[in-house]
């Protein structure tokens, strides 16, 4: 009995230190210019998945897609200063220091092969990223965003949007309630995955997501002119409950835009449906490889 009680607790630790060396998420941190910016890694393959997330949540939100992704790919995520465990002593919020960040993690880690996936207001990052350092990457992927190219705001837009920054600035909880309960879930939502997010939203460090989504409102004016310099393919992951203007998308993406659509989601579809979501970054991957 003692013997095999052995032999099986040998083989449980193998199998744990064989994880540890190839699958397991690993959290780790680097820095940039004083920041820490905290990040996970698993896999140890060719090519990797760099995936950024969205406003006012965190790396967490890929989870199914590191357990997913990592037997076949390098995965990494991160979350970006001012959000989830990186550091927020910063005092510019603008998106060339994300941008920046983004090629720190290229960077530092000496990543190769890399597909950019960048969920929400993460799309510009990507194309900015894609802008000033094409040689980084061989992949760019938005996951529900980017489906209209982005243009300078009139003057009502511009009216607007400086009502909305009031209010949320004043009363940061009701705004983002009133904004995103009424825009980025759908009635199928669970609201297990509302709550979740709702909370995050709320917890975030208000000074910081506002500034954060000015900066977003600034750059989504370049998004014509950022495609135009795209140095790749445009892979778009968006849920068809919105429309997505591919005849717009491929005027201004010189190596055309593609879109993978997600069934009924809201803004969160590697949450709401991972299975049917995984499948779509499988497609897209693919397409990537047939045109490196």
């Amino acid at each position: 009995m003692y013997t095999r009680i052995i032999a099986f607790a040998a083989t449980i630790l193998f199998f744990i230190s064989c994880t540890n060396m190839t699958g397991r998420k690993e959290d780790k941190r680097i820095e940039r210019n004083g920041t820490a910016i905290s990040y996970t890694s698993c896999g140890d393959h060719d090519t990797t998945l760099l995936f950024i997330h969205g406003w006012c949540i965190n790396k967490e939100y890929w989870e199914p897609q590191v357990k997913h992704f990592c037997s076949r790919y390098k995965v990494i995520t991160i979350d970006l200063p001012g959000f989830g465990q990186s550091g927020k002593n910063r005092s510019d919020w603008n998106f060339d220091e994300y941008t920046a960040d983004i090629k720190a993690v290229i960077d530092q880690l000496q990543l190769k092969n890399v597909i950019l996936i960048g969920h929400s207001m993460s799309g510009d990052i990507v194309l900015n990223v894609a802008n000033k350092y094409p040689g980084s990457v061989i992949g760019l992927v938005g996951i529900d965003n980017l489906n209209e190219p982005g243009s300078p705001m009139n003057e009502k837009g511009r009216q607007q949007t400086d009502s909305f920054f009031t209010l949320l600035s004043s009363h940061f909880d009701s705004a983002v309630n009133l904004i995103m309960k009424g825009n980025l879930f759908q009635p199928s939502t669970d609201s297990a995955i509302i709550k979740r997010v709702m909370n995050d939203v709320y917890k975030a460090d208000s000074l910081i997501a506002i500034k954060v989504l000015w900066s977003e409102i600034v750059v989504s004016q370049q998004e014509q002119q950022l495609m135009k310099r795209l140095p790749k393919k445009l892979w778009l992951v968006d849920s068809d409950a919105r429309p997505v203007k591919l005849d717009s998308l491929n005027k201004y993406c010189r190596y055309g835009c593609e879109w993978v659509p997600v069934h009924g989601t809201g803004h969160y579809p590697m949450l709401e449906k991972p299975e049917e979501f995984n499948a779509a970054l499988e497609k897209v991957f693919e397409g990537i490889a047939a045109n490196k």
